[in-house]
């Protein structure tokens, strides 16, 4: 928002530049201007162009006195107006331009132009409401006049209704300014997309963000606005599409983003690809490879199905934060998988935070280990010592009887 005013107030000065010399022109052309004030114009132009403001301020006014035509009035009344918005005293130009409108003296092209700068002085002056209805009126004369409204118009107005949150007429002179441009700027589709956002129309959102994305492919952001605007909707799948664009394209580096990703694809039931992404990210060094990240890499690949990874990641996790809670996991999962031998070496050395309890549940485990190995009086040995675990000393006496019978 504050780029678009910065471009529309730096046009200001060229407005004003161009009003002025329109006036003069259409002054000499006219017969309605007495020849004095037309030869104090001239003068003062002359004056400002060597940048003699005080000078000139004096003629206009001592003009301005002795005027007594209403379109002599107006015409110095704009030119004074023009002079203060020069040294930059956009209040004093703001009243004298008011004046000259309101005077009802001046031709309607000139009396456009000037009404088209003051709404944007109000706009620079933070004048919202009066920079409305200075431009509301712009709209409503330019209907009866050849000229008809730019793009830039239309921005001016939705600017100025986004200032005091009145997002629901941000959006038509918004939509009409981009309608009406070969070119769109940016940040017009910027704002017709907060808007949208305030009014919580994320279909509407969808659609801009859609034209951004054409646009700006490489921009990372508008991709994840536009996965975040699917979620709104709820429509994860297109969602986790538009997410899935920058990382293809190479624009996700960040840690942050890249564990959403992957976190996204897993939630979607795309395990395997979760762990891709994650794996090629460690080793590429944008996501650090922390004991956390590497048991997540374990449980998407468990996710997958895929046993041997699972395992392999979970015990390099392990291997860097050794826990209860992995070794038991990790464990489980070796004998799901049929590792036997690697359960046995697994198993013999308990994690430091082990309790007893714990450490006889690895006994059960190594137990059914044996077993499976058919070592029955290793099996045996095993359950017997697994029996001191409150949790498993059912299922270990019932492995006993079976192994004594």
């Amino acid at each position: 928002m504050r780029k678009i005013l910065t471009v529309l107030l730096a046009s200001l000065t060229l407005l004003l530049t161009n009003m002025v010399t329109s006036t003069a022109v259409y002054a000499k052309s006219k017969p309605q201007l007495s020849d004095y004030t037309y030869r104090v114009v001239n003068s003062v132009q002359r004056l400002i162009a060597l940048k003699k403001y005080s000078d000139a301020h004096e003629k206009l006014q001592h003009a301005l006195e002795g005027a007594s035509r209403k379109f002599d009035k107006a015409v110095l009344m704009q030119q004074i107006g023009y002079l203060y918005s020069m040294q930059d005293n956009y209040p004093k130009a703001i009243e004298y331009f008011a004046k000259a409108i309101k005077s009802q003296g001046l031709p309607v092209e000139v009396a456009q132009q000037v009404r088209y700068a003051l709404g944007q002085l109000y706009l620079a002056q933070e004048q919202y409401k009066e920079s409305i209805a200075t431009l509301q009126q712009w709209f409503a004369v330019s209907k009866t006049t050849e000229e008809k409204p730019q793009s830039s118009a239309y921005v001016l107005l939705a600017s100025a209704y986004a200032q005091v949150e009145d997002y629901r007429h941000v959006v038509a002179p918004m939509k009409q300014a981009i309608k009406l441009s070969d070119s769109p700027s940016e940040n017009w589709y910027l704002l017709l997309m907060a808007a949208y956002h305030e009014l919580g129309q994320y279909q509407n959102m969808v659609g801009v963000l859609k034209s951004l994305t054409t646009q700006y492919p490489t921009k990372k952001r508008y991709w994840t606005q536009l996965s975040g605007a699917y979620m709104e909707l709820e429509q994860e799948k297109k969602a986790l599409a538009a997410l899935e664009m920058p990382y293809n394209l190479g624009l996700m580096t960040d840690e942050k983003e890249i564990l959403r990703l992957s976190n996204f694809e897993a939630f979607m039931s795309i395990p395997y690809r979760a762990a891709t992404i994650l794996e090629t990210a460690m080793q590429q060094g944008n996501v650090e490879r922390s004991a956390k990240h590497v048991e997540q890499l374990g449980s998407f690949y468990h996710q997958a199905q895929e046993l041997d990874k699972a395992i392999e990641s979970y015990q390099d996790a392990y291997q860097m934060a050794p826990t209860w809670d992995a070794q038991q996991r990790i464990t489980k999962l070796m004998l799901q998988n049929k590792d036997y031998q690697g359960v046995l070496a697994f198993a013999q050395t308990p994690s430091p935070d082990a309790n007893a309890d714990n450490k006889a549940e690895l006994k059960y485990l190594t137990g059914m280990a044996y077993f499976e190995l058919h070592k029955t009086s290793k099996a045996l040995e095993a359950m017997k010592k697994a029996v001191q675990s409150k949790e498993v000393k059912p299922m270990a006496q019932a492995w006993i009887s079976y192994l004594q019978g």
